[in-house]
């Protein structure tokens, strides 16, 4: 009678290596030379040695898969795993050797459903060395079902817990401001003293700077992308490429370009103006797809780098987006509306805008409401350069008060603070000697004790109420400065733009002899009239 190992070794075997890594090394980004890391060599190596250490592979055909980067739970979305399950349902390979469970897989239901079902149905015998799992000794009981499955359950909760710590520290890291990329942002590098601060490429840089100013001056994405293209300047998943990160381009082998989405993404992308924004998306469960968080969760942390380009100039380039995808949409917001029934006014392919209502009712006051559109919407812009300035001035002469109401900052009331709990602190110490050395009756030093506990108790508390309003303080400033960039940026607008429509613009009130009344969205601003002049 035959063992199972005899009969094993009677077969030709067509093998296929398997090996994983999901997560990214700084020693593959950081050198132009090597294209993997390096626990993947690691796990290369020790394949190699066990298939020269078993008879029955000799002189096999033997194939390697390697998706670096790619996490394990998931299945479908790893390329080479794809490849290498679409050669074995063809008969190509009959052998799969894996370092352990884990590099095939962390989804243990998914696991066992390849071990269990698809395996033994298409007669691939799988290898996991490090579990010591050999599917072709599975007939004389040395490995067993239920030790695999309690193997997946034990991978499976280790995926799970590992992936909690990564979201607690991603949490943390972007709350400090850190960059957590593996590659550093298109126009920045990583910084040598700190892998997560970004520094300035020039040469980048002035790309990025480009690619802003013509959008501002109201280039389409498409054209900026074209002239790009035209000029030989390498997109960045081309540009990382070139520097050694080819694992993390799903089109490898194939040269990319600039595309109008890519011209977009860096348009949006607000850490240009050296404010990190992260936490964007979330998964929606572990081993899950990637879902947007809603724009209050993100993590904002301003300053955190020397910017490429200036906030207004950012809000001026988004601005310009948008009004390049309305006009792209034909989806123009229309905010005008009729003073006399209400409706919402029809834009006329002459340039004018009227009440459809006039053609219903005959002596209606409707038939009087119509105008040019290009004078209406030059007038709304003007109110709102109006409003920009009022606001301007306002904040300026807000910021001059405080100034002068407030002869000490807090952060000076904060540092005077914390010199009288250091001076208390002395104080007490000098007390404390004295009595240890018996110059102080018991009596009079625990009076004193307790008068010490009540005024450090009382600076403790006047400390953090400082450092509370320090927080709210810095944080009204920032909203202040973010409204007072905004409104420059409006300030430059030639032509009213969707982004006013959308951010300051309840809706135009059109009224008979073209008086125009505007109902502003931000509080505290009644509705201004005007009239229009032909």
């Amino acid at each position: 009678m035959y063992a199972a190992g005899s009969i094993a070794a009677k077969k030709e075997y067509v093998v296929c290596l398997y090996v994983r890594l999901s997560i990214e090394d700084d020693d593959v980004s950081g050198s132009a030379f090597k294209t993997e890391s390096g626990s993947i060599t690691t796990q290369r190596a020790l394949l190699h040695d066990y298939i020269k250490n078993r008879k029955e592979f000799e002189g096999c055909k033997v194939i390697e898969k390697c998706d670096d980067g790619f996490s394990g739970t998931h299945f479908d979305n790893r390329p080479q795993f794809t490849e290498m399950i679409e050669l074995a349902k063809k008969g190509k390979i009959n052998c799969i050797i894996v370092k352990d469970f884990s590099r095939f897989g962390r989804d243990y239901v998914e696991l066992g459903n390849y071990l269990e079902q698809l395996f033994p149905f298409m007669g691939v015998r799988f290898i996991s060395v490090n579990d010591n799992y050999d599917s072709a000794e599975l007939a004389d009981g040395t490995t067993g079902g239920l030790d695999v499955a309690f193997k997946n359950l034990i991978y499976d909760y280790y995926s799970r817990e590992m992936s909690r710590k990564q979201r607690i520290a991603w949490q943390r890291m972007a709350e400090k401001g850190q960059y957590n990329s593996n590659c550093a942002l298109y126009g920045y590098r990583k910084s040598e003293e700190d892998k997560h601060k970004l520094v300035i490429e020039p040469e980048e840089a002035a790309v990025v700077r480009e690619i802003f100013n013509m959008k501002i001056a109201g280039t389409g994405t498409t054209l900026i992308a074209k002239a790009l293209n035209d000029r030989g300047i390498p997109c960045p998943s081309e540009l990382y490429r070139s520097r050694g990160n080819t694992r993390l381009w799903k089109n490898k082998g194939r040269k990319c370009y600039w595309t109008a989405c890519k011209v977009e993404n860096i348009i949006r992308d607000e850490k240009y103006t050296g404010t990190m924004v992260q936490l964007k998306t979330k998964l929606d469960a572990v081993g899950g797809k990637q879902v947007s968080r809603p724009k209050e969760e993100w993590v904002r942390v301003e300053n955190t780098h020397e910017p490429i380009i200036t906030y207004p100039q950012y809000i001026r380039a988004v601005s310009s987006l948008k009004q390049q995808k309305a006009k792209e949409s034909k989806k123009m917001k229309n905010i005008y509306y009729c003073g006399c029934c209400g409706r919402a006014l029809f834009n006329a392919h002459y340039g004018t805008i009227f009440c459809k209502q006039r053609s219903f009712k005959t002596g209606s006051d409707c038939s009087d409401i119509e105008i040019n559109k290009h004078e209406a919407d030059m007038a709304v812009l003007a109110s709102v350069r109006k409003e920009a300035e009022i606001f301007l001035d306002r904040d300026k002469l807000s910021r001059q008060v405080i100034k002068r109401n407030s002869p000490l900052s807090v952060s000076d009331r904060i540092n005077s603070t914390m010199r009288s709990i250091e001076a208390a602190q002395k104080s007490w110490i000098a007390l404390y000697d004295k009595y240890a050395d018996g110059k102080l009756e018991r009596e009079f030093f625990l009076n004193e004790k307790k008068q010490y506990d009540a005024d450090m108790e009382k600076l403790e508390e006047e400390l953090a109420a400082l450092r509370q309003a320090q927080e709210e303080e810095e944080s009204e400033q920032e909203g202040s400065q973010r409204k007072a960039d905004q409104a420059m940026a409006f300030l430059e607008e030639e032509e009213l733009t969707e982004d006013m429509k959308d951010k300051l613009i309840e809706k135009v009130v059109v009224y008979p002899g073209n008086r125009i009344e505007i109902v502003w969205k931000f509080e505290g601003h009644s509705a201004s009239g005007m009239t229009l002049v032909k």
